[in-house]
């Protein structure tokens, strides 16, 4: 089974989630669209998680941009391989500039991003990873402007399998590159 988390401003019925239910038809994958309020996501995920746990089946996360920042926090929670996807490592940083209202792209819901929510995330932050680390593939593109990918570059050179894709976006455009390495690690 893998779960596959998508970013901020997001759904479950993103392009990289039903890229890879497309591509992996024969792994078992949940795609879930969770609340724009931290508190209320990483709830929800948790039950999620602790619920596939419970059919004693292997289970992966996958996570892109925010959803590679809440894959970091359940893989270490319950000790499970994590594929991180330009992950926002550094949400206050990043998601500062979006304080206030904002509408979600997908489902055109309108909600105000607080100070509060921004401290939530940090509540969640995995620091060191490598300190107990879990099994990671980790997946950059060079020229994501978002985020720097030096960051999880650095962050992670210790203690997962760090691939940097040659040009790209945020969005990833190396899906089709890296499905083969997902597909391996999930199996190991």
């Amino acid at each position: 089974m893998i779960i596959y988390l998508h970013g901020f401003n997001s759904t479950g019925n993103s392009a990289k989630g039903q890229f890879l239910k497309d591509h992996l038809p024969d792994i078992p994958m949940l795609t879930p669209t969770y609340h724009h309020d931290p508190q209320t996501a990483i709830a929800f995920l948790e039950q999620l998680v602790r619920r596939n746990l419970q059919q004693n089946q292997p289970l992966m996360l996958i996570g892109s941009s925010l959803g590679g920042y809440y894959t970091q926090y359940l893989a270490h929670q319950f000790n499970l391989k994590a594929v991180l996807i330009n992950p926002a490592l550094m949400p206050l940083a990043t998601l500062h500039d979006y304080l206030g209202e904002n509408t979600n792209f997908y489902t055109g819901e309108t909600y105000t991003l607080t100070q509060a929510h921004l401290n939530a995330l940090q509540a969640l932050d995995v620091p060191d990873p490598c300190t107990e680390p879990v099994p990671t593939l980790l997946l950059l593109d060079k020229n994501d402007e978002v985020l720097d990918y030096r960051i999880a570059a650095e962050r992670y050179r210790h203690c997962a399998e760090v691939v940097i894709f040659e040009g790209g976006d945020h969005q990833f455009q190396h899906m089709p590159e890296a499905l083969p390495r997902i597909r391996v690690f999930y199996t190991i």
